[in-house]
């Protein structure tokens, strides 16, 4: 029940994100979905109770096509939440850019859970300008450092009306 609940708080604060980012400055809201699978590290920050998380990977989505990701976390390990700058970048070096509130739990399987609410604030090339947001899960396999996942939401239409 939990674990719902809190799925559809992101849920509702992604709508939230999304329908007060007000008109898009480079264009239209389209969809932007995609998926995500690499590795991860984890590295505990001297003197807080926080370390850097940092994913790293590949993927494909929409607008985007096939990209590499970059995703640092700072998470403070007491609560379990984080934040931090995702950059998506595309086959051509266009990239995407998104500043992302994260909370993780521990699955009954063993893996973690990371659900995030990301704020797209711009990018590169045709995304310059790009505006949106995205809900996205990941699994984290402490084991073996594997993560995969996905995220879900929209983006400005890349190149559109760029000032």
């Amino acid at each position: 029940m939990l674990r719902r609940s809190f799925s559809v708080r992101i849920a509702l604060a992604a709508l939230a994100i999304v329908g007060l980012a007000g008109p898009a400055t480079a264009g239209e809201q389209v969809p932007f979905r995609g998926i995500v699978e690499g590795s991860f590290t984890s590295t505990l920050i001297p003197g807080t109770p926080n370390a850097l998380v940092v994913a790293i990977g590949t993927g494909q989505a929409t607008l985007l096509g096939q990209f590499s990701f970059d995703f640092p976390l700072t998470v403070n390990l007491a609560t379990q939440t984080g934040s931090g700058t995702y950059t998506l970048t595309a086959a051509n070096g266009d990239t995407v850019v998104a500043e992302v509130i994260a909370k993780s739990s521990v699955l009954p399987n063993g893996l973690r859970l990371v659900e995030e609410i990301g704020t797209i604030t711009g990018g590169t090339g045709r995304f310059a300008n790009a505006s949106g947001g995205f809900i996205g899960e990941r699994t984290l396999d402490r084991a073996t450092g594997d993560v995969i996942g996905f995220f879900d939401g929209t983006i400005s239409s890349p190149g559109a009306d760029n000032p």
